[in-house]
């Protein structure tokens, strides 16, 4: 099979089961747009339109997106659902992280003054902005890596009391119900007691990186009966103790290079956490002058967890850097412009799952992929989305593919790409 006719089988089932989230009437608009992403890497709506053979009023496009028709949160659980469907696992790697999308306006959807936490060079330490918290899932491919997905994004508000750490806990709420088990891989921002706490409730584990003051403790020693409640701590884990914790040297794969990294580690009780007993370790690697960077103290709320696990597990949240960079950098999202909150959510969902389903293709067919044909420099580099996305626009440009969706069987057929007839005289 061509690798163009494999496209056009996966997409439509992969379509067809995302447009069970979607409004029986707004399925072919919904189509036509997030077709549009896949073959326009640009943010705005007109682009996409004009990706494909538009075949309804501009207006159509307009009040799908304006007045929100396509509920987020529902096509977002589709989309982690077809994710585990592509690629199945008992335990799903999630991670939380936050980025700054820079604005030149003073007035817009969730713009205001934010502190950039990322102390990027040439760059202020406070910038005019949208904030967006992103909800992604690990992927684990092949050769042993992982790549990251995103699911959904949430723009934080400029103000009131709905900040990060509440969106982090909704996002959450939001697909707990959805996945098996689910492990949480998050940056020291987002350790923090009213966020962790909860998702321990719901059997959530936790793994993620705090400043290496936090307090840590010893579990207590056993003790006699006696009134009164039980010891919660035992002796404070200080630079002294530190010192004298057994170190382990070994070489692993992190950040994609073998690199030489030592590490110590106990169980010990976070009192952050109200006495959680945690795997506690501290990491670090080697740097360019070849010596040995500061200790980076990483918690694991799974103490049958090694040392070394807790290290590669954590690796894998770096993932959701990139991707912030590919959506922002290639897939449009700096273009993004809407004039709601709502409005602009559901554009952003759907320039992401346009995204994800790229990823996903660019997994699946990577065997099938003329590399040397779209780009022959890169001989022997692994498929991208971007890579494969480029692809796409040649093969798939300005197809009809608003009849391509069938109301009465409610499924959508994706149409063989042929010649652009707009480009005919």
């Amino acid at each position: 099979m061509s690798l163009s006719a494999s496209v056009c089988l996966l997409l439509s089932e992969w379509v067809s089961f995302l447009l069970v989230a979607v409004p029986p009437r707004s399925r072919r608009t919904f189509v036509e747009l997030l077709i549009g992403c896949m073959l326009n890497p640009e943010g705005w709506v007109t682009r996409a339109i004009g990706a494909i053979r538009r075949e309804a009023h501009w207006t159509t496009y307009y009040k799908l997106i304006e007045r929100a028709h396509v509920p987020v949160a529902e096509l977002a659980i589709r989309l982690l659902q077809l994710v585990h469907r592509v690629f199945p696992a008992e335990l799903a790697n999630l991670i939380i992280d936050d980025t700054l999308v820079p604005r030149c306006a003073k007035s817009g959807p969730g713009i205001s003054v934010k502190h950039d936490h990322s102390r990027k060079a040439n760059r202020p330490t406070f910038l005019n902005s949208q904030c967006w918290v992103t909800l992604a899932l690990v992927v684990k491919v092949r050769l042993g890596s992982a790549l990251t997905i995103p699911i959904r994004s949430w723009l934080v508000e400029e103000s009131g009391q709905r900040g990060k750490l509440w969106v982090a806990r909704q996002l959450i709420d939001s697909v707990r119900g959805h996945v098996k088990e689910a492990r949480l891989l998050i940056d020291a921002w987002f350790m923090r007691k009213s966020l962790i706490l909860p998702l321990l409730e719901q059997q959530v584990r936790i793994i993620g990186q705090v400043r290496r003051d936090t307090a840590l403790y010893l579990p207590p020693e056993p003790e006699p009966r006696r009134r009164g409640r039980k010891r919660k701590y035992g002796l404070r884990i200080d630079a002294a103790m530190l010192d004298v914790l057994p170190v382990t040297k070994m070489e692993l794969t992190l950040y994609g290079k073998v690199q030489p990294v030592r590490v110590r580690t106990a169980i010990a009780v976070a009192r952050f956490l109200k006495g959680v007993p945690v795997r506690a370790v501290w990491c670090q690697m080697i740097q360019t002058d070849n010596t040995w960077s500061r200790a980076r103290l990483i918690l694991a709320t799974e103490t049958d967890l090694s040392a070394q696990a807790v290290v590669e597990i954590y690796a894998e949240r770096w993932g959701i850097e990139p991707l912030f960079h590919n959506l922002k950098r290639w897939w449009g999202v700096t273009n993004l412009w809407q004039q709601s909150k709502e409005a602009l959510e559901l554009w952003m969902q759907i320039r992401s799952t346009a995204y994800a389903l790229t990823q996903l293709l660019a997994l699946r067919l990577w065997k099938s992929f003329p590399l040397m044909e779209i780009a022959p420099w890169r001989k022997g580099a692994m498929i991208t989305a971007g890579l494969f996305g480029q692809w796409m626009r040649i093969q798939f440009i300005g197809l009809p593919v608003r009849d391509a969706y069938d109301p009465k069987s409610g499924q959508f057929v994706m149409p063989f790409p042929g010649q652009d007839l707009r480009l005919q005289c």
